[in-house]
């Protein structure tokens, strides 16, 4: 409270005091006596001089301890205030560095893709145009050779890609996004041929 609530609380506590103790010692004669007795006098002036010492040794430290513990409460919500802006920044930042890995890895995906379907179709130019040959001279010996070619030139396309992404992915990304990214490349891959 401020200095001057708290005299005014006083002031009115202590002049309504004999109304009340008053009052109260009619109410329980049952109005018979008529007046205050000294034991009510004595307990109203032991009531005031406990107010006034209490008032008098309370109201420092109290005000203190209250003003202290405002600039605590005050101090805390500042030091929250600040740690809530450090992690909206961390989290902005590590937000930025989520899409530009997600970015570099839809890059790398593409490449990857492009490369293996342009090296699929130089592998599949080159397997027809060596069946064609090995057709004319032998039908049955060449189906077997060109399904033994396709099946060499996928694995191998198949490791280089899985090496290549998974050299690129250890650098860029966590090890369980590692295993469905390649999980995910290896059924696109399937699905190209």
């Amino acid at each position: 409270m401020q200095p001057k609530r708290t005299t005014r609380f006083l002031r009115v506590l202590v002049f309504s005091l004999p109304v009340m103790a008053g009052t109260a010692d009619l109410w329980a004669s049952g109005g018979e006596k008529g007046g205050f007795s000294s034991a009510v006098i004595w307990q109203i002036i032991a009531f005031v001089l406990l107010i006034i010492l209490l008032s008098r040794f309370i109201k420092k430290p109290l005000a203190s301890f209250l003003s202290h513990r405002q600039e605590e409460v005050k101090s805390a919500m500042e030091q929250s205030a600040r740690k809530k802006e450090e992690a909206e920044a961390l989290l902005s930042e590590w937000q930025r560095k989520v899409d530009s890995l997600n970015q570099e890895v839809r890059e790398l995906h593409q490449r990857i893709r492009d490369d293996g379907e342009a090296e699929q179709k130089k592998i599949v130019s080159r397997a027809r145009e060596e069946g064609e040959r090995i057709r004319q001279q032998a039908g049955v010996i060449a189906e077997q050779e060109l399904a033994k070619a396709k099946a060499g030139l996928k694995r191998e396309m198949v490791d280089l890609s899985v090496e290549l992404a998974e050299k690129l992915l250890k650098e860029a990304i966590k090890p369980q996004d590692q295993e469905r990214l390649i999980q995910e490349y290896i059924g696109k891959v399937r699905e190209l041929q």
